[in-house]
């Protein structure tokens, strides 16, 4: 699915490189439409961001990162309308670059084919959260483990509350898990040790949510 995640962000870059070719054609209020949807879009993500806030659907989260990619794109072609251009474009490009990364690239291809994802009930309205990631290989693979709370009136709304992420070569990252202390504000998050390591290689640290 990486290729077709590159195919659509590709396709997605074409379009807005038209449309800055086009921008001095479109009328002042069409010009304000637009710009007035991306920066809605950028504050919409900054805030559930910086907040903590996502929905349960990985289709849905993963749209709207899509969103904002689209809309920060979109203002660095703006900005190639500034002059001198040669040094606006160029700084663009730089700006555009890090988007290739793979901590900026691969949560695009979650709209296509997502991560299974393994949900588990820890208690007072609290959720954990368990996706691998990676090759496969032991230096550049593991698993992420989320606990997440949701509001008791909904399950499509959740807030993270704690994470950990754990590489293969540390443990046996596949069965992390993450248990609600007795006093509900605390949670284990545990690695066991990975087959062939001494027991005592296993990760445990218990953490207050957020």
């Amino acid at each position: 699915m990486l290729l077709l995640t590159f195919t659509v962000f590709v396709s997605l870059t074409g379009a807005l490189v038209i449309l800055r070719l086009r921008w001095t054609h479109l009328t002042p209020r069409t010009h304000r439409v637009l710009i007035r949807c991306a920066c809605a879009v950028i504050v919409f993500y900054l805030l559930i961001t910086a907040s903590r806030w996502s929905t349960s659907s990985s289709h849905l989260n993963a749209f709207i990162y899509w969103a904002a990619i689209a809309a920060y794109e979109f203002f660095l072609l703006l900005f190639t309308l500034l002059r001198p251009r040669w040094l606006t474009v160029l700084i663009a490009i730089v700006l555009l670059l890090p988007l290739l990364s793979a901590s900026a690239f691969l949560p695009l291809a979650e709209l296509f084919d997502p991560a299974p994802h393994t949900i588990t009930s820890i208690g007072l309205n609290l959720i954990t959260d368990r996706v691998p990631w990676g090759s496969g290989g032991k230096g550049s693979s593991g698993t992420d483990i989320a606990v997440y709370s949701h509001p008791s009136w909904t399950h499509l709304l959740q807030r993270r509350r704690q994470a950990s992420r754990y590489y293969n070569s540390q443990c046996d990252a596949n069965r992390a898990t993450a248990t609600l202390e007795p006093d509900g504000r605390h949670v284990l998050m545990s690695c066991p040790a990975a087959p062939g390591q001494p027991p005592e290689s296993a990760h445990n640290l218990v953490v207050k949510l957020y």
